[in-house]
């Protein structure tokens, strides 16, 4: 318990002097986002620290009813979310010290996004696959089921792949406006490879949306038109983790 919230208190910590060192740029999309972010996550270990403690209480209030098999479940509970609590607040604090470390050199910050359009590369060929699948001739009777199921997939796999094309363009656009700042070369050559990755990824989402037959999207196209809406409102910095939970939650059910 004491070890919780002793890590608890050093992320803390660590975060209020990553938030000073990020000062001079925390107007940045991409810096006040991963901030936001931090403060979120420890907020909810903080939260999670406190029940703890309130657990930790009740277990002593029941020593006098002596239920020992109760208390020891109890106990044994208690131990486990403790140790769920250090691990969230361990995993904060290196993230923290990474996010120091992207925020003092630029060189990383250009690596590391140009690690991001070589995801968002290998997404867009993940969906040409699948649209070539699609496309291709002579499946198998009885595999029309599996055809839809590939295209709602391949559609929400598009729409995914624009939110990520949005948030590093609008990344890349803050580290040019950082560089510019600091007197730096801006990032070369990230710009004509996204502009490249973002021609195929349209013309995949062209190929995409031809390839639809009317059952199909009788089937699945209320549920991909409610993801449509609710992705809407994300714009960058994207919150990712609320994007899959998006995701997840409308997700076209392919058995139903």
């Amino acid at each position: 318990m004491t070890t919780a919230e002793t890590r608890t208190e050093f992320a803390a910590g660590k975060l209020d002097g990553a938030r000073e060192a990020a000062a001079p740029v925390a107007d940045l999309a991409p810096v006040s986002g991963r901030l936001d972010d931090f403060d979120a996550r420890l907020a909810d270990v903080d939260r999670r620290a406190d029940d703890l403690g309130d657990a930790v209480q009740e277990v002593l209030d029941m020593k006098g009813d002596g239920d020992l098999y109760e208390i020891a479940r109890r106990v044994k509970r208690v131990t486990t979310a403790a140790t769920e609590v250090q691990r969230a607040a361990d995993d904060l604090q290196f993230e923290i010290d990474s996010f120091e470390g992207w925020l003092a050199d630029s060189d990383r910050r250009v690596e590391e996004l140009d690690a991001d359009v070589d995801a968002l590369a290998a997404s867009v060929d993940e969906l040409d696959a699948a649209v070539e699948s699609l496309a291709a001739d002579g499946e198998a009777a009885g595999s029309e089921r599996g055809a839809a199921a590939r295209w709602a997939a391949a559609t929400v796999r598009h729409r995914v792949a624009s939110l990520l094309i949005a948030d590093v363009r609008a990344e890349l656009a803050a580290l040019r406006t950082w560089a510019e700042r600091e007197g730096d070369a801006p990032p070369s050559g990230i710009g004509p490879r996204l502009d490249e990755v973002r021609a195929r990824h349209e013309t995949a989402g062209e190929r995409v949306a031809a390839r639809a037959e009317p059952e199909w999207t009788a089937r699945f196209g209320d549920r991909l038109a409610a993801l449509d809406e609710a992705l809407d409102s994300m714009e960058p910095p994207v919150p990712w983790a609320e994007v899959e939970a998006l995701v997840e939650e409308y997700r076209p059910a392919i058995d139903g």
